[in-house]
């Protein structure tokens, strides 16, 4: 199970205030740019976007992952649970899909999908993808993650909506609290972090959008 702190802070894109940042914390890109596709999960009556919604400091979210165009493409199962302000996470591989009709197919038809979500009953709903790219400090104590170009579907997953947003996320060790701070503080970062959930958000958009 990983382990961290996570900070996001929001912008919007043509903002280039964190580049800046970026070029003076010597961080350095660690992999190429890649497309991040989730499908997240969730209850009946949306319990989990609920949770976050009213910042409930125990909550979780349940989420498949694949990067990139979903062709013969291994997809994960991941499950966040934010406890105050740690973030743990848990990462199950369940295989390798040709494409997204057969990964729905997969959650449709196979009658022991329950066991990867301890029982749960969850079922599908938003599709959120973007563009990420990834960076981290000289001394490896900080990971820095650039999402933009996020578009959300809502199912059966044909038509989009863009957002302007662009996120900028940290991920450290908790005992790597006081460098990351004084990081900030030495570049004069003083930009709020904000509670930033592209699952919820989506929803948010999509309602404002009148699509659901």
């Amino acid at each position: 199970m990983e382990q961290r702190v996570e900070k996001k802070f929001r912008f919007k894109l043509g903002d280039n205030i964190y580049k800046e940042f970026l070029l003076n914390s010597l961080s350095k890109k660690i992999y190429e740019e890649r497309v991040v596709n989730s499908i997240y999960f969730d209850t009946e009556n949306y319990k989990n976007l609920w949770d976050n919604i009213n910042g409930f400091s125990d909550r979780i979210k349940v989420r498949i992952r694949w990067y990139n165009k979903l062709s013969n493409t291994s997809v994960y199962l991941e499950e966040k649970k934010k406890i105050n302000f740690i973030t743990q996470k848990t990462v199950t591989k369940l295989g390798t899909f040709k494409d997204l009709n057969e990964l729905i197919l997969y959650f449709e038809n196979n009658k022991d999908k329950e066991i990867f979500f301890s029982n749960k009953n969850l079922k599908k709903n938003l599709l959120v993808s973007y563009n990420r790219n990834y960076f981290q400090t000289p001394n490896l104590k900080l990971r820095i993650t650039v999402d933009k170009n996020i578009k959300i579907y809502n199912y059966p997953y044909n038509n989009f909506i863009d957002t302007d947003d662009l996120i900028l996320e940290f991920k450290y060790d908790i005992e790597d609290s006081f460098f990351v701070n004084d990081l900030l503080k030495k570049n004069d970062f003083y930009f709020r972090n904000q509670k930033f959930s592209k699952y919820s958000n989506s929803f948010i958009e999509l309602n404002e959008s009148g699509l659901i």
